[in-house]
């Protein structure tokens, strides 16, 4: 029983401070290549650059709060990469700078409530290390420092809705564990809690516009399962429950405009299909829909500037395709477009 996982995530994007997105990829000779929409929320897209590198990871990309893009992914040497637009929205880009580190998965990033990027990535032992600048925007960073743990995947982070930050990952049992600021934007953190379950790939997390995290991961019969807070940033949490399916990659969650979650994944198909909930923050959830094509990675998902989802997956050519909805928070979506590219199976081998 059970569908082996054969959709890596092959892909990050991100919302320019002047409201263009930007994607990022790892391309067959393991360098970084981005490709961005030239005005804010539409085309035509500028075509794929390389910013160089030799990455072993896919990359992890924030915004600074000075509206600079910032990417992270490993190196052949498993230290964690980083490089960054030297003006807001905009080029040249800085050279590759070490973080150090000897990390052993895809980096998480998250903007702290102060202003501060911070990096999680699981390391050699397995526990969930983190690094951070030191002030707004800004080097020096911190050194790297453990948060305990065993974790068996990526870590997800997301911004609680009173400033902490919260990082979700996958035990050796194969339930969902989590740990937390105490403070905004601060330590200590608190120990790691079970939030139980039996899940099958790396957890997705987004904010509810209400102020609640909710969580989505597949469990061992291949549906989508998802469990939330109870209260904006607080416990207790809500049982796992099922929202159905049979999927085939790790979700992906985007917030509409309106306030209503939407989730991404592939089917047995290998089209990509969606789920959302009917009512800003709340059930019930539509049943699943189709939109198509033939994908070949994980789906990445994320709101334009003027309130348009996106979604984005690898295409059996390789290539990076996308589909987008036509009106804020609305479809019908448009059909399938492929921006180009050859996308790297497996940025592992090397």
């Amino acid at each position: 029983m059970g569908l082996a996982i054969t959709a890596p995530r092959v892909a990050s994007v991100a919302c320019n401070s002047d409201g263009r997105l930007e994607v990022f990829c790892i391309g067959t000779n393991h360098a970084l290549y981005n490709n961005w929409q030239t005005a804010p929320h539409a085309g035509p897209w500028s075509g794929w650059n390389s910013l160089g590198g030799v990455l072993t990871s896919v990359p992890a990309v924030a915004d600074n709060s000075d509206g600079r893009l910032e990417v992270f992914a490993r190196g052949t040497n498993n230290a964690l990469y980083h490089i960054w637009q030297t003006a807001p929205h905009a080029g040249p880009w800085s050279a590759w700078s070490s973080l150090g580190g000897v990390i052993t998965s895809d980096s998480d990033v998250a903007l702290n409530s102060d202003g501060r990027l911070e990096v999680f990535a699981r390391g050699t032992n397995n526990a969930l290390y983190h690094i951070w600048q030191t002030a707004p925007h800004a080097g020096p960073w911190s050194s790297w420092s453990s948060l305990g743990g065993v974790i068996t995947g990526d870590p997800a982070v997301a911004l609680n809705s009173d400033g902490r930050l919260e990082v979700f990952a996958r035990g050796t049992n194969d339930a969902l564990y989590h740990i937390w600021q105490t403070v905004p934007h601060a330590g200590p953190w608190s120990g790691w809690s079970s939030l139980g379950g039996v899940i099958t790939s790396d957890p997705a997390v987004a904010v509810n516009s209400d102020g609640r995290l909710e969580v989505f991961a597949r469990g061992t019969n291949n549906a989508l399962y998802h469990i939330w807070q109870t209260a904006p940033h607080a416990g207790p949490w809500s049982s796992w429950s099922s929202l159905g399916g049979v999927i085939t990659s790790d979700p992906a969650v985007a917030r509409n405009s309106d306030g209503r979650l939407e989730v991404f994944a592939r089917g047995t198909s290998s089209a990509l299909y969606h789920i959302w909930q009917t009512a800003p923050h709340a059930g019930p959830w539509s049943n699943w829909d189709s939109l198509g094509g033939d994908i070949t990675s994980d789906p990445i998902a994320i709101d334009n500037s003027d309130g348009r989802l996106e979604a984005f997956a690898r295409g059996t050519d390789k290539a990076l395709h996308h589909i987008w909805q036509t009106a804020p928070h609305a479809g019908p979506w448009s059909n399938w477009s492929s921006l180009g590219g050859v996308l790297i199976d497996d940025p592992l081998v090397i």
